[in-house]
């Protein structure tokens, strides 16, 4: 019989949901006193991290022998983990490892879920929710459209939309240094594709009365196993000025399409191609596209973009994402760069993607970061082909302010709104 690692998680130590890893393994030879690796046995092979071992879940991987061998395990957040192992005939070795910054504070862990039934408050939580030493989470309906131009009041509003927008989670001061909020979505038959705008909804991090992070909230996300997203909020020091500053985090609970997006948003187009093209990540785009979820389809949309494909009906299936949710940045962003990437070289190319990317400017703040960062990539580009355009050097500026305040490690676009205020803009 076959030896065999078995890939498992510490089930003490997880925090978070689970998420696919790149798993590649070389044997290893010795020639005397020197060590020689092999051609691998497996490259970049899909391994579910944070979940039970299950060998249809990819976590059994079968070696050709007994002997030594090099592990790399690499992970959605861009860390990774490389090891030697020995392996005995017959033998199943386990190798137990865990995502990366999941393990939680000596300190504590408040974990909390909400629902939208309104809340009867009594006086003294009312008293309570107004001190300023108190961690609040709201959510902001936004019920006109907001295109970049227009974010920076819309930010600026926020001190006054928190009195009214709807809080879902109230912590007062504690020495707790992470907070965990489950998110649940909107139901997707309420969402209407031909609607202008059909109810955005961002989450507003709060401390101490001042917004800190407003994070694009894909509202209508659909979820076969339950509530969609955490929220997770991490005080960035126990003391000092950092002590009321927290770092936001909205996760997705999708294994394969959270790790997806993580791949996406750093960059690693080899390992999102992976997943994306793997059995478990086509069933899970089989699902989102039965079920009609823009925003997947977005995801999937970027990869095409960044990737590449040669295939017509990638192209007409883009297109017709970005014409039927009109009020969805992101679809246009990625139908814009796909242009530029894949279209001609000519005059009638450039206008089309300035005309999409024009209208992903006007649909707002797009909800994945790489779509951010592909919007400032291509105006850049775009004004080379334009030099002094006045009509793309705005949508430059208002697109760069954004990119540059919000967070680059998270999918989903998440502003840091005092560092969003505070740059230097010309408002129009």
């Amino acid at each position: 019989m076959n030896p065999t690692i078995i890939i498992k998680s510490d089930t003490d130590e997880l925090s978070g949901p689970p998420r696919e890893a790149l798993c590649s393994v070389w044997p290893i030879s010795q020639d005397e006193d020197r060590f020689e690796i092999g051609e691998p046995i497996f490259s970049n092979h899909m391994v579910m991290i944070g979940a039970p071992v299950s060998e249809e879940r990819g976590s059994v991987l079968r070696l050709p022998q007994a002997g030594a061998y090099l592990v790399d395990i690499g992970y959605s957040n861009g860390s990774s983990l490389r090891t030697t192992i020995a392996v005995g005939e017959g033998q199943d070795y386990q190798l137990v490892v865990n995502l990366p910054n999941r393990s939680v504070a000596a300190t504590g862990l408040s974990t909390r879920a909400f629902s939208y039934v309104p809340r009867v408050l009594s006086a003294a939580p009312r008293r309570l929710s107004v001190q300023k030493n108190v961690l609040q989470v709201c959510v902001i309906s936004q019920s006109v459209p907001v295109p970049l131009s227009g974010l920076h009041a819309f930010a600026t509003s926020l001190r006054s939309v928190q009195a009214t927008g709807e809080r879902v989670f109230e912590q007062p001061e504690s020495s707790a240094l992470t907070h965990e909020l489950m998110v649940p979505t909107t139901p997707q038959e309420q969402l209407n594709p031909h609607d202008l705008l059909p109810g955005r909804q961002w989450l507003m991090v709060s401390s101490r009365g001042k917004p800190h992070s407003l994070v694009a909230f894909p509202h209508s996300w659909s979820f076969r196993n339950g509530t969609p997203f955490k929220l997770i909020m991490k005080r960035k020091a126990s003391e000092g000025g950092d002590t009321f500053k927290w770092s936001t985090s909205l996760q997705l609970m999708d294994p394969v399409y959270g790790s997806l997006v993580e791949y996406l948003t750093r960059g690693d187009l080899l390992a999102t191609r992976s997943i994306s093209e793997s059995e478990r990540g086509k069933a899970a785009s089989a699902l989102y596209k039965k079920a009609g979820n823009p925003f997947s389809a977005a995801a999937a949309a970027y990869v095409f973009a960044l990737a590449g494909t040669s295939e017509q009906s990638h192209q007409t299936w883009m297109e017709t994402l970005s014409s039927r949710f009109q009020w969805l940045p992101d679809s246009a962003i990625a139908l814009g760069w796909k242009t530029l990437r894949d279209g001609p070289d000519d005059t009638t190319a450039w206008e089309r993607a300035l005309h999409l990317f024009s209208m992903a400017f006007s649909r707002g703040l797009p909800y994945y970061t790489i779509g951010l960062h592909i919007l400032v990539d291509a105006l850049t580009l775009l004004m080379r082909v334009r030099p002094g355009d006045p009509a793309i050097l705005q949508m430059l500026g208002h697109a760069k302010a954004a990119d540059v305040a919000c967070v680059r490690t998270e999918p989903f676009t998440t502003l840091q709104v005092a560092k969003y205020l505070g740059l230097p803009m010309k408002h129009s």
